[in-house]
């Protein structure tokens, strides 16, 4: 990234946000739902909305600096990304993931990142990611669990097509959540048979999406905690996906030799998660998702494939690389336990 040399874009820096709390508010609006509905002039969507014209119009304009709606002789036209992902019944509709998950848990979390600097956790008996979704009034298991299967279907349909199974019947998913990744692996891999390691808050949601697909029989689970909670052994494949990030760099460690024991002679683990380059210089998505992850838990380590990738040989595994998955986004590390 060329270094900043003019005042202005420190100033959009500081202002950017402004583009994302736009954005959240359009969906809480379901604002290019209307428009692809057919509600394409500030009249119609200031009654669709039920949002005064003066605030609606601003708004309005406030998308179209970001290209997210365009407008011709005072018709709105939805871009052609949003149309794909941001309207209800779209292929990659993925709203509730921005609302709930960015729109939610990550932007109240980073309203906290300054304490979570000073190591100072946001509750004092467990991570932001706990306290925020599952205690009294927070999130909700399963609103958060669900909204983040909408955001977790695409990428786990790639890596579920990308990491050849054949031969393995027992998959461990740790901290599998909604068990996004794990339909994805038993609809390519049909011998393939699974358990979900994860909060006992997720446990009905991934049933749900289990029943759904047809795959209850095939999913059993474990309520608990991946760092306490026993493992089951003999796997042939261990995924942790999402989950390094939001540990403490002590329980890394841990994650590894739980792994390791987990696994049948020959096993596969597979670390997928954000990840900078060894250089720490970037990609930035990597980098602001692992600063988000600071608020949850302040020990979070700044996520390396050499970092990854030694952890595990420490643990006992041989490794076989680490490789992008979700382009400037996440890395795929694998290993084997010899």
């Amino acid at each position: 990234m060329k270094p900043v040399d003019d005042v202005r874009q420190i100033s959009a820096l500081t202002y950017g946000f402004i583009a994302s709390k736009a954005l959240f508010a359009a969906i809480d609006l379901d604002l290019f739902t209307k428009i692809a509905g057919g509600a394409t002039t500030l009249a119609d969507l200031a009654a669709a909305t039920d949002t005064a014209p003066n605030r609606l119009r601003t708004l309005l304009t406030a998308l179209k600096t970001v290209g997210l709606v365009s407008e011709t002789d005072g018709t709105f036209v939805n871009a052609p990304a949003v149309a794909t992902y941001l309207v209800a019944g779209a292929p990659g509709d993925f709203r509730d993931y921005i609302r709930v998950v960015n729109g939610g848990f990550l932007y109240e979390g980073l309203r906290h990142l300054e304490k979570a600097m000073r190591g100072e956790r946001i509750f004092p008996d467990k991570g932001f990611y706990e306290g925020i979704v599952y205690s009294e009034g927070g999130v909700g298991g399963p609103a958060f669990s669900s909204a983040q299967h909408a955001g977790s279907l695409g990428p786990a349909r790639l890596m579920a097509r990308r990491v050849d199974l054949a031969g393995a019947t027992r998959l461990l998913d740790v901290g599998g959540g909604s068990g996004a990744y794990t339909l994805a692996f038993l609809k390519q891999n049909p011998k393939l048979g699974a358990t979900i390691l994860d909060f006992p808050e997720t446990t009905e949601t991934a049933r749900h999406y289990a029943r759904e697909a047809g795959m209850s029989d095939r999913v059993a689970h474990i309520q608990g905690n991946a760092i306490t909670t026993e493992w089951p052994g003999e796997q042939d494949v261990v995924l942790m996906s999402y989950v390094w990030s939001a540990v403490g760099g002590n329980d890394i460690p841990t994650l590894a030799r739980r792994a390791f024991a987990a696994l049948k002679p020959g096993g596969l683990v597979l670390v997928h998660d954000f990840m900078v380059d060894d250089r720490h210089d970037g990609p930035a998505f990597a980098a602001w998702y692992l600063l988000a992850s600071l608020p949850d838990n302040p020990q979070a380590e700044c996520l390396t494939p050499g970092f990854v990738e030694g952890a595990l040989r420490d643990a006992g595994f041989v490794i076989e690389g680490t490789a992008t998955m979700l382009d400037e986004i996440t890395q795929l590390t694998r290993a084997r336990r010899p």
